[in-house]
């Protein structure tokens, strides 16, 4: 950009046009408008136009992106792979999602190891893990458990979904085969966790669907 330009922009309340940000750091306007998106960067519209506040655009700073993979080589390298986890490898294990590692981190529920930007889980602590259910009173899930069970180890049937990367209907359709422990009472259905976690389909591998024949 040129001096009288960046001149121009100073005297014209510090706003410049989406093409103008794009130039200035060198990223395509695209880049520019997804940050506005998110809210990274002052917008005002002048004229009709998105203007961008230049102060913004000199002075931003990236958010801190995923280590490389260079750096997570290095990391993995650095740590006892027989007591560690990434947080990955935790999620695959348990076959959990990122959020909830996460969210357990955050809770203290699981120690972590800092080595080189990247965190690691205890394994031990990954396989004894057993997320809470929140049953709230008020919520009908808990007046259908039996006497002496524990909420830990039913689950309802869209998280027993999530669990397994299935729609609800296929759970229900297991539950339903006894093919997985369940309780219901009325349009409420818990499933058995442990059965979730441990079920297999009967296909067996590498049988391929039926054709259907069109007439």
């Amino acid at each position: 950009m040129s001096i009288e330009r960046i001149k121009k922009i100073k005297n014209s309340d510090n706003w410049i046009t989406q093409t103008e940000a794009a130039r200035l750091r060198k990223v395509s306007p695209a880049a520019i408008a997804l940050l506005l998106r998110r809210g990274r960067l002052r917008s005002k519209v002048i004229n009709g136009r998105k203007m961008v506040f230049y102060e913004d655009v000199i002075t931003f700073k990236p958010a801190p992106g995923r280590p490389s993979k260079n750096v997570m080589q290095a990391a993995i390298a650095s740590v006892n792979r027989q007591e560690w986890l990434t947080q990955t490898e935790a999620a695959k294990l348990r076959k959990l999602s990122m959020g909830a590692i996460k969210g357990a981190i955050e809770k203290g529920r699981l120690r972590i190891l800092k080595s080189k930007d990247v965190i690691f889980v205890r394994k031990e602590d990954v396989l004894n893990y057993r997320p809470r259910i929140d049953f709230r009173p008020e919520s009908p899930s808990q007046s259908i458990l039996p006497p002496g069970a524990s909420p830990e180890d039913w689950i309802t049937v869209a998280e027993a979904a999530r669990i397994r990367g299935v729609d609800q209907s296929t759970i229900t359709a297991q539950a339903t085969r006894d093919r997985i422990r369940s309780i219901k009472k009325g349009r409420t259905r818990l499933v058995y966790r442990e059965d979730v976690v441990n079920f297999k389909s009967k296909k067996a591998p590498g049988q391929q669907p039926k054709k259907r024949v069109l007439r």
